[in-house]
């Protein structure tokens, strides 16, 4: 059916915004979480508040630290990140009764069915092969 990505926005506890798309279905789920930070980055460098970003994505975390990635995905968000130093990515765990969490995979799923395709990033496979050479990487280095 494919794969969707979604974000909310909360100020003081309260929901005011939410978006979320759908990817063709050949995507996997980490493109979908980074298109759905890429997208959460996007509306926050509009303002000039400290703006954190939480996300149940380890492995998009990690991702996004790897400078060395040939992803343009990945690039844009580190240009975004680079260019927006009030914005702050954090990790969460995932299923832990966090309200923007729940809201945001229930979103995520709502955008498999009701949403059109917005966005074509590359295949699986050299995604997949970028993250297998990242985690060695990083155990080598443990």
């Amino acid at each position: 059916m494919g794969t969707g990505y979604s974000y909310c926005a909360f100020e003081n506890g309260i929901k005011f915004l939410e978006r979320k798309g759908k990817l063709e279905k050949f995507h996997t789920v980490i493109q979908a979480e980074l298109m759905g930070l890429k997208e959460a980055i996007i509306r926050a460098s509009q303002g000039n508040e400290i703006t954190k970003i939480w996300t149940e994505s380890l492995s998009s975390v990690m991702t996004v630290l790897d400078y060395h990635t040939p992803h343009q995905l990945l690039r844009d968000i580190q240009s975004l990140l680079t260019q927006n130093r009030n914005i702050l990515v954090r990790w969460i765990k995932t299923h832990a009764g966090y309200r923007g969490n729940e809201e945001d995979d229930t979103l995520s799923k709502k955008a498999i069915t009701e949403d059109v395709v917005m966005k074509a990033l590359n295949t699986p496979g050299e995604f997949k092969q970028h993250l297998q050479k990242l985690f060695l990487k990083k155990r080598q280095n443990l």
